[in-house]
């Protein structure tokens, strides 16, 4: 791949008009300029495409797709089959990078570690204002790649995650079956065979915002559904027993995971 730029930053848009433009901002104003931005839109029915048209006029590195949509593993997938990149990030529409030195630091943390395949970093939990919730991972024990506890627990947040391109086309893709948590079933299929790093940084900034329609406790329980059917095919027997413990505590103790 000839001319290849470094990192490829893939962001998924649907009816993000709201967002978009802060993290398109966010983009632009890294100082590593090696990139590029693959916007996989599903057709958006508001300004979104509009904003981004306005953006990519003159930004070359910003490159937009749209199709239909058929859920979000299908999407960043098509983002990974578009992109060019050495490195791939997958930077939500609501996201936005934590300040603008962030690629130019994890290029600089590849470049000492060349032998790591991939590496997570720490996410700015903040609510529609803006206003800061935590940090995530906080505590230390999951600042470090334990590929064993992260059986029990996904402490890896994926908005803080830079791969590299190999790993996808030796592992594959995200599992387009999978309705929420297709990232933690990657890391589950790629730890076993694959060098994960901690980058002691701050990423991204990870909105979380109010849903509308099924109830906070509705999408609560699916979501835990979704969580044990993945652990289930990564985990024996055994394992299932303090999955599921750690599964329920996390829901209680931290309010921000997921």
């Amino acid at each position: 791949m000839k001319n290849r730029p470094i990192f490829s930053i893939i962001t998924c848009t649907y009816n993000s008009e709201k967002f978009i433009a802060k993290n398109l901002e966010s983009v632009k104003s890294q100082t590593l300029k090696n990139y590029e931005q693959i916007i996989i839109d599903g057709k958006s029915k508001d300004k979104t495409t509009s904003i981004i048209k306005k953006f990519a006029e003159n930004d070359p590195k910003i490159k937009e797709y749209s199709f239909p949509p058929k859920g979000i593993s299908d999407a960043f997938n098509k983002g990974i089959e578009k992109s060019r990149g050495k490195y791939l990030f997958f930077l939500n529409s609501d996201d936005s990078f934590y300040d603008g030195d962030v690629l130019k630091n994890v290029s600089d943390f590849f470049i000492k570690n060349p032998k790591i395949d991939w590496i997570y970093g720490k996410i700015n939990v903040v609510q529609e204002d803006g206003k800061s919730v935590g940090i995530f991972p906080k505590w230390k024990i999951f600042q470090i790649s334990w590929k064993h506890l992260l059986k029990f627990i996904n402490f890896i947040p994926h908005q803080a995650v830079f791969m590299r391109r190999e790993v996808f086309e030796k592992f594959g893709n995200f599992d387009k079956s999978i309705k929420t948590n297709m990232d933690y079933d990657l890391w589950l299929r790629i730890t076993p065979r694959t060098k994960l790093g901690f980058y002691d940084r701050l990423i991204s900034k990870y909105m979380i915002r109010k849903g509308s329609g099924s109830s906070d406790s509705d999408k609560k329980n699916q979501n835990l559904t979704c969580l044990e059917m993945v652990q289930k095919r990564h985990l024996n027997y055994f394992e299932m027993i303090p999955a599921k413990i750690a599964n329920r505590l996390v829901m209680k103790i931290n309010k921000t995971y997921r």
